[in-house]
């Protein structure tokens, strides 16, 4: 079904905030307008209503009127955006100053619309702030391309929703499984699901009481044990089987996390281990 556009909406500003790793915005809500962000680069999260959202580039954060919001950086990729504040829309089927159902996630990714998105916040914030001959004009046209463009968007997309809060540790905990024998680092982690290392670590925290790498050593570890128990294979193949190429390192950890080394939970284990004899 085509967008139809009820009422002419009216540009209030626009405007661009370069990457700054102490960016942070306390709660607060517009009551007399709504604002639209493009994510142009970096990571933050993103407090809208009662959820908060993990952002990365190429996502756009859709505040309808009255929504309370807060927003921070993330120190270690600090993002950049446009971002552009409007009152008079109506929208076919919207209440008045809404570019998305009340029920609609406020974050999606443009996707392969990205460099079309950053293209029409971009030539928005030029032409509001140059203020040339013609530029209202310029700016109508260019905001309704951008509403038009994100109600494709949001009609084709995932939200961003579906990878924050305890879906997202629960991603992080399905990866750590899946992957445990690799070589991961939190960086690596976090670069596979787009998102700030110290926001991973908060999430995954809040959800599971631990930290993901806590989480995967003792995966690592729950694996060893059921190797050492189960099999007849030497301590360094084990070893390099989860995810360590360093024997001792193994070992030590082993001990640390575990409470004894891995040759004394073998001893132990299968010494109190009995197994039915085999027919001759």
């Amino acid at each position: 079904m085509p967008l139809r556009i009820l009422s002419e909406p009216k540009l209030l500003y626009a405007g661009h905030i370069s990457s700054s790793p102490a960016w942070y915005f306390p709660s607060h809500k517009h009551d007399d307008l709504l604002e639209i962000l493009y994510i142009r680069e970096g990571t933050g999260y993103f407090t809208i209503g009662d959820r908060t959202y993990a952002t990365r580039k190429g996502d756009i954060v859709v505040y309808n009127r009255g929504v309370l919001h807060e927003e921070r950086s993330s120190p270690g990729f600090p993002f950049s955006h446009y971002c552009c504040g409007f009152t008079n829309i109506e929208i076919e089927g919207l209440p008045l100053d809404r570019v998305l159902p009340d029920d609609a996630a406020p974050v999606i990714n443009s996707g392969r619309y990205a460099t079309e998105m950053e293209a029409l916040m971009s030539v928005l914030f030029e032409e509001s702030s140059m203020q040339d001959e013609g530029y209202q004009t310029i700016c109508r046209g260019l905001l309704v391309s951008i509403l038009t463009l994100i109600q494709r968007i949001a009609g084709n997309g995932r939200p961003q929703e579906e990878q924050t809060g305890d879906s997202l540790a629960l991603s992080i905990k399905e990866y750590l499984d899946r992957n445990f024998a690799s070589s991961i680092s939190l960086q690596v982690i976090a670069e596979h699901f787009h998102v700030d290392r110290y926001y991973l670590s908060h999430v995954f925290k809040k959800q599971y009481n631990d930290s993901p790498i806590n989480y995967l050593i003792n995966r690592r570890m729950g694996e060893a044990k059921r190797l050492l128990a189960s099999t007849e294979m030497k301590i360094w193949e084990i070893s390099k089987l989860v995810g360590y190429e360093n024997a001792n390192y193994f070992s030590m950890l082993f001990a640390k996390f575990m409470g004894e080394t891995p040759s004394y939970f073998k001893h132990n284990h299968r010494k109190n281990l009995h197994y039915p004899q085999r027919p001759d």
